[in-house]
């Protein structure tokens, strides 16, 4: 507190006080001087811009939302299975092809193009598998299985020939073993039996007749020559 006389100016003080600080300006240090007012010393300690007013953040960008689910999950992963198998990866094509089955696994082309994976990777037994299902689902494309150059190693295999002998059907692992011949009466007259005309016994399974049936209905059909028919015939008969 500075007391004046009753009655001075008021302007006084303040000047004073002004005085003071400018006498205390002047006998400032500079390095002292540099740390409060001096901004190109503080730029420079602080690698900051202090002349300047702060700059306001960046507003975030709002994420990116997700892609939507495909309307035909099976559509799309049989797509890229596609993609997968032009490329030769295989592995990755069974994987989609899998996966298209799991949401709609009546699609015959889609087991069409399992068997055609697994015969190049040479596993016969899926391929079999995935080749009866596309014909049990309603693949007619009779000549592109013997034609498909995919599936060479398969149709060069003994499961093959059984496949196409049963129908285009896989033969189950076990065969049943045909029933006991039931023993005959003796008061029952033995029917009379007519001689076969291809020399064959007439105590064959009803199973092997079945097939042997089925396999003349293919050669009627054109899909299996007078040869075929009677090498797989012969070979049935031998089993």
């Amino acid at each position: 507190m500075i007391t004046v006389e009753e009655g001075a100016p008021l302007i006084i003080a303040p000047a004073l006080l002004g005085f003071i600080d400018a006498v205390l300006l002047f006998v400032m240090p500079k390095e002292e001087f540099d740390e409060r007012y001096n901004f190109k010393y503080l730029n420079r300690e602080y690698g900051e811009d202090y002349s300047r007013p702060a700059r306001r953040p960046a507003p975030r960008s709002k994420p990116k939302a997700l892609p939507a689910a495909p309307a035909h999950p099976e559509r799309f992963f049989k797509k890229r299975g596609v993609e997968h198998f032009r490329r030769y990866n295989y592995e990755a094509a069974i994987d989609d092809f899998l996966e298209a089955l799991d949401h709609y696994y009546e699609d015959p082309i889609t087991h069409f193009n399992l068997a055609c994976c697994y015969s190049r990777l040479e596993d016969e037994e899926e391929a079999l598998h995935h080749l009866s299902e596309a014909v049990a689902f309603g693949f007619k494309d009779i000549k592109k299985i013997h034609t498909h150059a995919s599936l060479a190693f398969l149709r060069a295999t003994p499961g093959f020939e059984d496949f196409v002998s049963n129908g285009y059907q896989k033969l189950s692992e076990k065969k049943a073993a045909p029933a006991p011949p039931q023993p005959v009466k003796a008061e029952s007259p033995e029917p009379e039996e007519e001689e076969p005309a291809s020399g064959l016994e007439l105590n064959l399974s009803d199973d092997l007749l079945d097939q042997i049936v089925k396999l003349g209905e293919l050669r009627d059909k054109g899909i299996l020559t007078e040869e075929e028919f009677s090498a797989q015939k012969q070979k049935m008969l031998n089993g």
